[in-house]
């Protein structure tokens, strides 16, 4: 027997426009196919070239409505509803469609981030085998966040930290939520047979939205460059899957980086990286920053700047801890302070860099494709 994927519905599935969750899901797929199983993946549908994957049914999302009127009936159904989308129902009713039309509901529903699916989809198909796994702490309006230990069978999350949010939030009890934990490519995501030549780059990989926090990045080289100016730092990302917006954050970024030249530091900003070419990147780079301010899960960010040899350096969020553990720098949520000292001390010394460099790399060993794929298909039932 085979599953079905149903992706988080503001998420597609390509490699260059898509987040993480679609990294994850084809990283499943693959090792999936590897056993004789070829899951089925129902997605939002991209004017992007999809991952190559012949499974692949994509659903389109209802378009905006263009009229103040149109606009303001789209809110009211969402507010009645308690969906926390626009255009949402008219989305699950496809699903549903996609899922009539090919005959899935006798195999296991596997959901991504979508705790109001769960709860339809028991409406809709209530013999379904529904698998809900969290990658974020997802909050639901009380007309789903009461139904949904119920909706599903089995509960899984991304992190022990975000499975301990899951249960308190949605009530479930006694009702175990599991931990799957994610994993680099780390065939893919190796370090660089020498380390870069000239100073220390200091990387940030991700989306540059305030909760990812990347002016706290800037904000520390700028303290940084008055004790030494012996580093660079790269920038990797944009606010949007393969653009820039510009807003009042963005510019407070742009001036941020200009002070920072200014004061002598190379401050490189590529911008967007699609997946193909994020390991080259990271391997530019000597030391690698995840200085988020919100709660991050289990970033897959984190994962690959370690499996790239990278000494890390992350805010003590989330399940960031489970991650590192002892084998990186950890720093309290928005602690200028203490996100510079490590870094200082990174910079300053190569041989402390090589060592926890190679901590890093082995502590990422511990999480691999096989394994997520494995526990994800226990808990599937298959």
């Amino acid at each position: 027997m085979s599953l079905v994927f149903l992706n988080y519905p503001l998420e597609t599935f390509t490699p260059t426009s898509s987040g993480a969750l679609a990294t994850i899901l084809w990283e499943c797929c693959v090792r999936a196919r590897q056993e004789g199983i070829e899951p089925v993946l129902v997605t939002r549908a991209s004017k992007d070239r999809p991952f190559d994957w012949p499974n692949l049914l994509p659903v389109e999302w209802e378009e905006m409505p263009t009229t103040p009127l149109g606009l303001k009936m789209a809110r009211v159904e969402r507010k009645l509803a308690g969906y926390r989308h626009l255009q949402y129902r008219l989305y699950v009713a496809r699903v549903f469609q996609t899922i009539r039309k090919n005959d899935l509901v006798s195999r296991p529903l596997v959901l991504l981030n979508d705790p109001e699916m769960a709860v339809l989809l028991r409406w809709r198909f209530p013999k379904a085998h529904i698998v809900h796994w969290f990658f974020n702490q997802m909050p639901a309006k009380a007309r789903f966040r009461s139904k949904f230990a119920q909706a599903v069978d089995v509960q899984c999350a991304v992190s022990d930290f975000t499975g301990h949010y899951v249960s308190e939030y949605y009530g479930c009890g006694s009702k175990k939520v599991n931990t799957v934990y994610i994993a680099a490519d780390n065939a893919q995501f190796q370090p660089a047979p020498q380390p870069p030549p000239g100073l220390p780059v200091i990387n940030f990989v991700g989306r540059t939205g305030p909760e990812k926090a990347p002016d706290l990045f800037l904000k520390a080289g700028i303290a940084l460059a008055k004790r030494t100016k012996a580093f660079e730092m790269q920038l990797l990302g944009s606010n949007h899957w393969g653009r820039l917006e510009m807003n009042d954050y963005q510019r407070d970024l742009s001036a941020l980086a200009s002070e920072l030249e200014a004061s002598g530091i190379t401050v490189r900003r590529p911008g967007h990286i699609d997946r193909i070419a994020m390991p080259g990147e990271l391997r530019k780079a000597h030391i690698h920053v995840m200085p988020s301010r919100w709660d991050e899960p289990f970033a897959l960010a984190t994962l690959e700047g370690m499996a790239t040899g990278l000494p890390t350096v992350a805010s003590r969020t989330g399940g960031t801890p489970e991650a590192i553990g002892e084998d990186g720098f950890l720093f309290e949520r928005d602690n200028l302070e203490e996100l510079t000292e490590h870094l200082y001390c990174l910079v300053t010394d190569a041989a402390l860099r090589s060592e926890y460099g190679q901590r890093a790399r082995q502590k990422v060993m511990q999480f691999n494709w096989e394994r997520t794929w494995q526990d994800l298909k226990r808990h599937a039932g298959l």
